[in-house]
């Protein structure tokens, strides 16, 4: 929300056009999305600290006294499904950290009216399941929660769709888009009239607005940047993109199958985990999912956090624990390795130092928001928005590039898209209003 008709403005009348129509977004970007900003960044700041509320809130239910055997897995988890009689496992966590609790998810029964942790008939899309915690040694249930009491899956959801479900992750894919085109729109009239110094009021508002953007601005992007890849529209089109580049994380195929064994029982999870264990990190947590459909095959995970090189996926045959595929960094391309280290950096995962480093950005994003709305109410004159004007001369000055630049961005963050052509659509509406001397609407 920078100021730029002043006197050190680009002295070129194409530059100066073009510096107008970059105010002129970045004023709208960030008055329009400022709540969605402060949401995010609050939410966010919420979410980073998940491992030591944790700690705190879920104590009873995560940590044990440490046993000098542990019980068939078999076992924990029948005595999760007796804890929720006609419940199904969807997985089990095996942390292999002595006093961790073994964390089995069960699945509501399939029919209407099957909800867990959620009173009335609204369902909004959250998940649903249980988790029910057993002690490893002894093959005790010390507790359950359903899946949206879990402190961390809350936070989650709170951060990414308001606690609405999937249908209402876009508003904040909205202010991540606008957040972008603010940051870039930013730095090109910063770029355009620096040094920024002296002064005071709105003109100290100015400067430091500048300098915290311009400092956190990388870091920002970064964060932005990471968090749209698993948005839901943009994060369908990074999705896409990734496939259409083969640089998409390797899975195992659909229709991978367990052998026909006959009469032969299927191994029991116990066999499975230890198989998995022989082939995997044996000091890191194991997610195991059962066979689906019956005829399945095991699929393990590695929890792999703070250690992303260490990420692997295996799946096991259910009657003899073949391995039937394994995939691990060595099988990622270059795209997947980036995203498989930017989204713990977004989570917060790699310790202190990178919930530190996320504190300083959402505190940044919070002193953009505010700075810059103070800048306007400082100046807008009464009565009035106080947008920075902007004519068809000023539009017709934006080279060709960036309106092609503005068309791929459109492509690649769909929300953003649809946003745009309103913004459009209202920017004619202001000019044809200006021509025909008409009284502009509030907003011009």
């Amino acid at each position: 929300m920078s100021e730029i008709d002043t006197p050190g403005a680009p002295a070129s009348r194409a530059g100066s056009a073009l510096q107008r129509v970059f105010w002129r977004l970045h004023f709208w970007a960030g008055l329009l999305t400022a709540p969605l900003v402060l949401f995010a960044a609050f939410t966010g700041l919420l979410y980073v600290f998940t491992p030591q509320i944790e700690a705190r809130l879920h104590a009873g239910v995560d940590r044990v006294p440490a046993g000098t055997s542990i019980a068939q897995l078999d076992a924990q988890v029948a005595a999760a499904r007796a804890a929720q009689p006609g419940w199904s496992v969807r997985s089990v966590l095996v942390t292999p950290t002595p006093g961790a609790t073994t964390q089995v998810l069960l699945a509501p029964p399939a029919g209407p009216g099957a909800h867990a942790g959620h009173a009335g008939g609204h369902d909004p899309g959250l998940p649903r399941g249980r988790i029910v915690y057993v002690d490893p040694a002894t093959a005790r249930v010390v507790g359950s929660l359903a899946e949206m009491e879990r402190f961390g899956t809350w936070a989650k959801k709170l951060h990414s769709s308001a606690l609405q479900g999937q249908a209402w992750r876009w508003p904040i894919e909205l202010a991540a888009s606008w957040m972008l085109l603010m940051l870039a729109t930013g730095v090109a009239m910063w770029w355009a009239r620096r040094p920024l110094a002296g002064g005071s009021g709105r003109a100290r508002w100015r400067r430091w607005h500048a300098r915290v953007g311009i400092v956190a601005g990388g870091l920002l992007a970064v964060v932005l940047l990471t968090g749209l890849t698993w948005s839901g529209q943009a994060g369908e089109r990074f999705r896409a993109a990734q496939r259409a580049l083969d640089q998409s994380s390797p899975q195992p195929p659909r229709d991978l199958r367990s052998a026909a064994r006959g009469d032969t029982d299927p191994l029991a999870m116990q066999a499975i985990l230890e198989r998995a264990r022989a082939e995997l990190p044996s000091d890191l947590p194991l997610l195991l999912a059962p066979p689906r459909p019956p005829d399945g095959v095991w699929r393990i995970d590695v929890q792999a956090g703070s250690r992303p090189t260490a990420r692997a996926t295996l799946a096991l045959d259910a009657g003899d624990g073949r391995v039937l595929y394994r995939s691990g960094w060595d099988e990622l391309p270059l795209l997947a390795r980036a995203t498989a280290i930017g989204i713990p950096l977004h989570r917060g995962e790699f310790g202190g130092w990178n919930q530190a480093l996320l504190v300083v950005v959402a505190l940044a994003a919070i002193f953009s928001v505010v700075s810059g709305v103070s800048m306007w109410w400082l100046r807008r004159p009464a009565g009035r928005w106080g947008a920075p004007p902007v004519g068809a001369a000023q539009w017709r000055s934006v080279p060709v590039g960036l309106w092609a630049l503005a068309a791929l961005l459109a492509w690649a963050l769909p929300v953003f898209g649809v946003s745009v052509l309103v913004f459009a659509a209202l920017e004619l509406i202001v000019a044809a209003s200006r021509r025909l001397r008409l009284p502009p609407p509030a907003a011009a």
